[in-house]
């Protein structure tokens, strides 16, 4: 399990914020995990791999993001070839991070035949802007895995929540934007211009969720990134988080992950 899997650091790299790696198995590769994030693209072969000690099927139109700590091991029935994209943190874009970190329990996705060429694109002009001497090849490459995260989370069904009014009344977004105060049902209800009754049939159909148990899986998620990547304090953290006491962020981070937020703050960064 977990306990026999080999620990993959940043050293693998090589002093690179994000980097580019094109794989081959030929049968099999070992279980691991690592302390950066990591973008899978399978572009030839068959095969499978676990992930958590759940199982999935390489398939065409599907792209994996790996979180630290995210174990798995890869099975080949014929040689594999992923493209793998690394990076750290440090490299999305401020105005990203909420959306991203709200996929932070979200490992497989499954995109559309326009979005899979346009991952493919970027990955493609990743790896030649990588393998070249510029002198601003960070931030070229920070400019496109940017990019990259925009199009694999936006391919995502749970952005297609919309308000009555149509696109411009994007409710998720609206969400993301204002999840620290702690809008009430009402007023998403409101904004989304149905009525609350309605409103919340639509919002559990498209999310699997109430709109409370959405609100407070976002902000955890948001949390997670505090505690990863900020020195700031616990109580800090729950208030920039949304919560309204360090108590009660505690209590729901626990109920939640089993184990406390200085818990996983510690065993991150062990």
């Amino acid at each position: 399990m977990k306990k026999d899997a080999i620990l993959l650091g940043e050293e693998q790299l090589l002093g690179n914020d994000i980097y580019f790696a094109i794989s081959k198995v030929d049968s099999h590769y070992p279980l691991h995990f690592h302390d950066f994030y990591e973008i899978e693209l399978c572009v030839d072969g068959t095969g499978y791999q676990t992930i958590n000690g759940n199982r999935y099927e390489f398939e065409p139109n599907t792209i994996f993001i790996y979180h630290p700590n995210d174990y798995h091991e890869i099975f080949a029935t014929t040689p594999l070839t992923l493209l793998n994209v690394a990076f750290n943190s440090t490299r999305i874009d401020e105005e990203n991070i909420s959306d991203f970190f709200e996929f932070e329990s979200e490992i497989v996705i499954k995109l559309s035949n326009r979005k899979l060429q346009q991952t493919k694109d970027i990955i493609v002009m990743i790896q030649s802007i990588f393998e070249s001497n510029r002198s601003n090849k960070s931030l070229i490459l920070s400019h496109l895995l940017n990019a990259l995260l925009l199009i694999i989370v936006g391919s995502e069904q749970k952005h297609e929540i919309i308000g009555k009014d149509g696109a411009k009344n994007d409710v998720l977004q609206y969400i993301h934007k204002n999840f620290a105060r702690s809008p009430s049902l009402e007023e998403i209800a409101a904004y989304s211009g149905y009525q609350k009754n309605y409103f919340c049939g639509i919002f559990r159909k498209k999310t699997g969720m109430t709109y409370i148990e959405y609100l407070t899986a976002y902000k955890l998620n948001y949390s997670k990134k505090l505690l990863k990547v900020s020195g700031k304090s616990i109580k800090e953290i729950a208030l920039e988080s949304g919560f309204s006491s360090a108590n009660n962020f505690i209590r729901e981070f626990k109920r939640k992950n089993s184990i406390t937020p200085k818990q996983y703050r510690a065993m991150y960064r062990s």
